[in-house]
């Protein structure tokens, strides 16, 4: 009963992975890592994206920001954000004779906040928030410049937003990497 059930099913699942390979020219993977500038510190994204066609993606990233908060002048703490991220980009702009194009997309984000160092203290009367899940989304726009065919230089600026962030709701990102296209 299972070997009758389980054959179909995996000959239907090779099939749906196989439909977009079979439409699309440049159907491949690609790895990215890009280090990012925030106000008040920095982060580091590593990326993996499964090219669907010409103009669609789908994107996988871990991204950490590290960074320190100042609510007021006399109180300062480190904070760290651990984030994954999935998302669906499409092609706003391309010139491929050029090596350029952009991309817009965005999706689901989760991730962790981890706060001075786990410690919650109260420092000069304000409270110190304590560390946590996080979730929301994420938007991103990314320009790629091709340097030969397996390496380009992309230029990522994105912006989360986590509904129940203790610190900052909302982050944005502006970095500069290198992209690997298998």
């Amino acid at each position: 009963m299972k070997t009758t059930f389980l054959c179909p099913l995996i000959r239907l699942v090779l099939l749906f992975m196989l439909i977009p390979k079979m439409y699309s020219q440049r159907s491949g993977l690609s790895f990215g890592l890009a280090p990012s500038y925030k106000a008040n510190g920095y982060g580091i994204s590593f990326s993996a994206d499964n090219y669907w066609s010409d103009t669609d993606y789908a994107h996988l990233s871990i991204t950490a920001v590290f960074s320190n908060e100042q609510p007021d002048a006399t109180v300062e703490f480190p904070y760290e954000t651990y984030l994954l991220n999935l998302g669906y980009f499409t092609t706003i702009l391309s010139r491929p004779n050029r090596g350029l194009f952009m991309f817009f997309g965005g999706g689901p984000s989760i991730g962790y906040e981890y706060i001075n160092k786990g410690e919650i203290d109260i420092v000069y009367g304000y409270q110190i928030p304590k560390s946590g899940v996080i979730y929301g989304g994420f938007t991103s726009f990314e320009m790629d410049f091709y340097l030969t065919d397996s390496f380009s230089l992309f230029v990522p600026i994105s912006g989360f937003y986590h509904l129940n962030g203790n610190l900052n709701k909302a982050i944005l990102l502006v970095g500069a990497g290198i992209r690997y296209y298998l």
